[in-house]
């Protein structure tokens, strides 16, 4: 740990030393002098083996090697957890096995998943996330959330001032402030930062009655105050039954699977023989006075056709081995705040210097006359800081203000952030992370809006907004962003001061001489190394630092989401085509048994799919009504989209045929695009600009060529039942690379002389140049809103 500045020091020295006057007074001996002593806070205790204490609840549900688990108990050192179909099964794993197995590949934690109300929501659902329902099914439980809310607010308010609005009058009236509240905060939404302007449209629904809301609110907190619970039946209206007998239906099906012969049939003439038939039996029908059959439409007909599987259709079409062979699957799948994260306050913060919105490294190759037409800015921090510990838990740059800033603090908060640290080269470790209780923000677009509160409700938080013109009500998050103004803002030229009186003469465009990079690298170290070592006043003297590692070893933190669980929150949703190879998203193709199953009843389909930008090692797929994970290539664990694009790029260029990837290529490729500062000055960074959808959009559609990945081979699998952690601990290890660097030379020149040949091939139409790049492109931070 860095030493503590020597401002920080004699701050705790004075403050000690005042609350020990007394006490100093009265032991020493009259005439006797004191001698001065320098008085050091104490320091953090050493952080324990095993990473940081997890919260666990006895409603939880753990995935393992697709075995699932309850947790039957926890301590500081331990944790005992029970196989879900056999509880008498027990195992008791340390913080050091916990911290493997959490981080193993497959493992999924599903807070509150076996808690009665939460499940029975679930069920009244029908899905598991909010954002898997429609948006405007979202925003009709959203509405009647804030109903409900504003209800409880005020009953509660009520039973303090002995005012309840038990009666129908009162709760009518009641109702009418809770809707001139939520239509104010809609018309603001929809209105703020936007041009005055007649005629825009602002949706306006009609308040509830009194016995509709006391039913939202019983239906809420029946459900544990889970919002799905407010979800309507009506996707269930409509009659459902059946519109023909037995007998017709049993005719329609009967002539559906006359299209899957080896004659196939037009539908058409199958429709025109089944009326043909169902015709001749009405006249034996009437001959015996019994009534007549209707006859399915064409369209009736279509629809049951389209009920045949995939595999039955072409294997009555084609022939039973010719659909095996299509449909064979091409590879194997792999308000006392005391508990840390209890409360997190997150606001956004015009920084108040001037930026140059340019990169360091384009920056040294301008001109005079270049660097005087460089856009100046003023970037838009969004921070979030745990008010328990006064630690910054998340933060973001961006140009402006939106939702996507919020997004990306969001998922900040519940990551692990030591590569930002690594990158910016600071010493403090950043290990603040974990799921937050509650989320505190005010009603500005950023927050108030479906997109960022989705997400807070798949996470199982409670969002708390507050006004925003009353900023004490977020005292801890305003109070780090003045500190930040008076502490580190002061350090550089381009400041913008806070009034015209203050500025004077001071020109603060012409001034500014800080890069975006810089500051984002700046800003990393001071938050890192010097907010979180300095004695803070809010915590008696005590540092951010010390006050997180006493407090998560006192009381823990909720586990942040899972690898599976984080992609559908916040992966970028794509719509690859299934085929045989599977699913191929950025040249990669990720096969499962579950895709590969769909595969033979759906055939060529459009699969959502979720993917981590930061993490390629596997993505998420959802499979008619549920996620599934898919796993993809090992060697692609811990390697991001940029770079994997990069790396892409470099091997399309060495060899236009399809390539084949072993792991130290791709370690190799990766090394070398780095040296070249390619992908290596961005590669963690919070003003890092985020891909926009249509760029990603743009690469998804343009790398068609996959890149196959030879895998090594492995020792055979021992027979019997397998241990927990095996293998755990060789998953994206160092030792494993490694040991991969050290393959053969033999192997290494097999694949040499592929390329060679590969390169003959193709040497006799000549490669096309490639396109010069620009070096003067300012550098577009992102805050755009994703467009």
């Amino acid at each position: 740990m860095p030493s503590r500045p020597a401002s920080c020091a004699s701050s705790a020295t004075a403050a000690w030393s005042r609350r020990r006057s007394s006490a100093a007074r009265t032991i020493r001996p009259k005439g006797a002098r004191m001698a001065k002593l320098r008085i050091e806070p104490p320091a953090p205790a050493p952080r324990p083996r095993g990473g940081v204490r997890l919260r666990f609840g006895r409603h939880d549900r753990m995935i393992i090697d697709g075995v699932h688990y309850i947790v039957v108990d926890h301590d500081r050192h331990s944790v005992t957890i029970a196989r879900a179909d056999n509880p008498d099964v027990t195992q008791t794993l340390s913080r050091e096995q916990m911290d493997i197995v959490r981080f193993s590949p497959g493992f999924r934690l599903d807070r509150n998943f076996y808690r009665p109300e939460l499940a029975k929501a679930r069920t009244h659902a029908g899905v598991d996330h909010l954002s898997d329902l429609p948006q405007e099914e979202q925003a009709d439980i959203l509405w009647k959330l804030a109903y409900c809310m504003a209800y409880i607010r005020m009953s509660e308010e009520g039973k303090k001032n002995k005012k309840r609005i038990g009666s129908d009058d009162k709760l009518t009236k009641a109702i009418e402030a809770m809707a001139a509240e939520i239509e104010a905060t809609e018309t603001a939404r929809v209105s703020q930062k936007k041009r005055k302007r007649a005629g825009r449209k602002v949706l306006i629904r009609k308040p509830p009655g009194p016995k509709c809301l006391r039913d939202w609110v019983k239906e809420l907190v029946a459900a544990n105050m889970n919002p799905l619970a407010l979800r309507t039946k009506h996707r269930k209206c409509g009659n459902k039954s059946g519109r023909f007998t037995a007998e017709e239906y049993a005719i329609l099906h009967e002539f559906s699977l006359i299209v899957a012969t080896p004659e196939k049939p037009d539908v058409k003439d199958v429709w025109r023989r089944m009326s043909a038939h169902i015709e001749q039996k009405n006249k034996e029908r009437r001959a015996a006075g019994r009534p007549d059959l209707k006859v399915p439409s064409y369209v009736c007909l279509l629809d049951e056709v389209a009920k045949i599987p995939a595999f039955d259709l072409m294997a009555g079409q084609e022939g039973e081995e010719r659909a095996k062979n299509y449909f064979r699957a091409v590879s194997a799948g792999l308000a006392d705040v005391v508990r840390p994260l209890e409360r997190v306050e997150i606001d956004e913060w015009t920084v108040d210097l001037h930026i140059l919105l340019i990169l360091t490294g384009v920056w040294d190759t301008y001109t005079e006359e270049q660097r005087a037409k460089v856009p100046r800015v003023r970037l838009v921090l969004c921070l979030a800081i745990c008010v328990a510990t006064k630690c910054v838990v998340g933060m973001s740059l961006a140009r402006k203000a939106s939702s996507a800033n919020a997004i990306r603090t969001l998922d900040m908060i519940v990551s692990d952030k030591q590569d930002y640290v690594d990158a910016a080269g600071a010493v403090t470790p950043w290990d603040v992370y974990g799921t937050p209780e509650m989320i505190v923000a005010d009603a500005g677009t950023s927050f108030a809006n479906h997109d960022v509160r989705t997400r807070v409700v798949d996470l199982d938080v409670i969002f708390q907004t507050t006004v925003s013109a009353v900023p004490f009500l977020r005292g801890a998050v305003e109070r780090v962003f003045r500190t930040t103004k008076d502490k580190f803002i002061a350090l550089f030229a381009g400041r913008t001061f806070s009034d015209v009186v203050e500025k004077g003469d001071y020109d603060s465009q012409g001034r500014a001489n800080l890069t975006v990079d810089e500051f984002a690298e700046a800003l990393v170290r001071y938050k890192i190394d010097h907010y979180h070592n300095c004695p803070h006043d809010g915590l008696g003297g005590e540092t951010p630092r010390a006050a997180w590692l006493r407090l998560t070893e006192e009381f823990g933190v909720d586990p942040p989401p899972d690898d599976h669980l984080r992609r559908i929150v916040f992966g970028v949703e794509l719509h690859p085509i299934l085929d045989a190879s599977g699913l191929r998203v950025f040249g990669v193709d990720y096969q499962s048994a579950e895709l590969n199953e769909y595969f033979g009843v759906k055939k060529h389909v459009a699969i959502p799919v979720r993917v981590d930008l930061r993490k390629m090692g596997a993505i998420s797929a959802k499979i008619g009504g549920d996620w599934v994970l898919v796993e993809g290539p090992e060697e692609l664990s811990n390697v991001t989209v940029k770079d994997w694009i990069a790396v892409w790029d470099e091997f399309q260029m060495r060899n236009a045929a399809v390539n084949k990837l072993t792991r130290p290529l791709l370690d190799d490729t990766i090394s070398h695009l780095v040296k070249v500062g390619k992908i290596g000055r961005e590669r963690m960074n919070i003003a890092l600009e985020p891909m926009s959808p249509k760029e990603i959009a743009h690469h998804q559609s343009r790398m068609k060529i996959g890149v196959k990945f030879v895998p090594e081979r492995k020792k055979a699998k021992q027979a019997g039942p397998k241990d927990l952690y095996d293998g755990a601990l060789t998953v994206g290890g160092q030792g494993d690379s490694a040991a991969r660097a050290a393959a053969p030379t033999r192997t290494a020149k097999a694949r040499g002389s592929k390329r060679t040949r590969a390169t003959t091939r193709v040497s006799a139409k000549p490669a096309a140049a490639p396109k010069p790049r620009s070096r003067g492109v300012h550098w577009k931070i992102g805050g755009e809103g994703g467009k």
